[in-house]
């Protein structure tokens, strides 16, 4: 009998253990479940700050770091070299950024010059804008360039020419000879002085 009720005792010792282990292990569970939602939430929360804020890695460092982007280089790429380099802090947070502003074409390859002081903004102004100091860079974007007669270079000064009397279509300055020397009223012009 003795070993009868010893043996029961046991038994429901046992499992006592074993109901309290189990809620143990469940309050463990639980306790790390929480603990990875909230370490989540505060990276996303982290991530998304940073994304929409307009932030540097480190504003008291000045340090001058030579960044070169190889033509035709992926945003993925340019984001790992100024990860590398140590100019951003967040290789995910520009690649973001490149994505929301949507200049992720027109990132000039070329050598720039950029410090962990310089803000994500800055950084994207300069290698958007082109900014290089390599002037193979900047020969090949002058290229490029379309002359508009709109251009300052082909723009026409006739402001010393006159205006004529000022009705309507006496806005011209007459290139015969005869009037070579003076303008409309007689009056000498810059030809005939």
């Amino acid at each position: 009998m003795k070993a009868n009720s010893r043996r029961k005792k046991a038994l429901k010792t046992e499992n006592r253990l074993r109901v309290a282990l189990y809620y143990s292990f469940q309050l463990l569970i639980d306790v790390l479940i929480v603990l990875v939602c909230v370490k989540a939430f505060s990276a996303s929360f982290n991530f998304a700050h940073d994304v929409f804020v307009d932030s540097a890695k480190d504003l008291r460092n000045h340090e001058l770091v030579v960044v070169k982007i190889a033509p035709d280089s992926s945003t993925s790429t340019i984001c790992d070299q100024l990860y590398d380099s140590g100019v951003i802090k967040n290789k995910y947070v520009m690649m973001a950024k490149i994505k929301l502003s949507e200049v992720g074409g027109n990132i000039k390859s070329g050598s720039y010059t950029l410090s962990p002081s310089m803000k994500y903004s800055e950084i994207i102004g300069i290698l958007t804008g082109g900014v290089s100091t390599n002037k193979e860079v900047e020969e090949v974007d002058k290229k490029k360039k379309v002359n508009t007669p709109t251009d300052a270079e082909d723009v026409i000064d006739n402001s010393g020419a006159g205006a004529g009397t000022g009705e309507e279509g006496d806005d011209f300055v007459d290139n015969s000879e005869d009037a070579a020397g003076t303008d409309e009223g007689g009056v000498p012009n810059e030809a005939g002085e």
